[in-house]
């Protein structure tokens, strides 16, 4: 296993994200002096951003790219697949598109949480379905070499695909190599499941794994077990990134160094 820190590129504005925010270089500086290995990007839109300068940044510092999260496409600006307007849901398609590309360069992966959207009282549910389904087709088939890992995310954040036993059926209708499932430890604890048995489910789709203490809070700072989370993840042999995405609480360099020494025995 290999630990990695979320970081959000300067395209996202908001401020309450669960996210390191700053200058790339300083930012990234900081995660790789502090033992980090990986740099997971939370983004909004990737066009936006200056790719050369990032690229050439992760290259000095010699830091892995896991994953780009697409939480704030839906965050911030409210697109997703599921929009009743064709040109938002075109929106989210193309946003999508341009992290795949973005991920590609990296040889990363692309997660889907909240991006795929939420059933709404004016649109039938099957027509959501279908919308999610042939968008996540579109964008996986458009670069059939990067993977996408698609979030269960919990009631308090959708309505749809909430829990990773609904995923995995998902998933598995898609029916594309490089469609998967990544875990969220706050998302399956609050739907109530149990990770060991979770991942017995999901396997072998499982590719991706965030991890945060209660609340929402770094590692460290909450009440979560975490020895027992590492040893359940090394009894199924997880060998791949863990991402660390929690609120920058008190402050993002507590934040940082607290979660790293709450989990750097386990990379050891």
């Amino acid at each position: 296993m290999k630990l990695a820190y979320m970081y959000a590129t300067p395209d996202v504005t908001h401020s309450e994200v669960t996210a390191v925010q700053g200058d790339m270089a300083e930012v990234l500086f900081r995660i790789k002096k502090m033992g980090y290995t990986g740099v997971e990007f939370l983004v909004r839109d990737p066009r936006e951003l200056d790719q050369k300068k990032l690229r050439n940044i992760v290259r000095d510092l010699e830091l892995d790219v896991p994953a780009i999260c697409t939480g704030e496409v839906y965050g911030e600006d409210m697109v997703s697949f599921a929009d009743s307007d064709s040109r938002v849901r075109k929106e989210a398609i193309d946003r999508m598109k341009a992290c795949l590309q973005m991920a590609e360069t990296y040889d990363s992966m692309v997660n889907v949480g909240r991006l795929r959207g939420r059933f709404t009282a004016n649109i039938p549910k099957e027509m959501t379905v279908k919308w999610v389904k042939e968008a996540i087709i579109e964008c996986a088939e458009a670069y059939p070499h990067v993977p996408i890992v698609m979030e269960p995310v919990n009631r308090n954040h959708a309505n749809y695909l909430l829990t990773a036993k609904e995923m995995h059926a998902f998933v598995k209708e898609i029916d594309l190599n490089n469609v998967g499932i990544m875990l969220d430890l706050e998302h399956m604890l609050t739907e109530g499941e149990i990770l060991s048995d979770t991942i017995q489910n999901v396997e072998p789709y499982f590719w991706h794994f965030h991890v945060c203490d209660s609340n929402r809070f770094p590692p460290g700072v909450g009440d979560y077990d975490f020895n027992i989370i590492m040893m359940i993840l090394k009894q199924f042999n997880y060998n791949k990134y863990i991402t660390i995405e929690s609120f920058q609480k008190p402050n993002s360099s507590l934040a940082i160094e607290r979660s790293y020494q709450t989990l750097k025995s386990y990379f050891e």
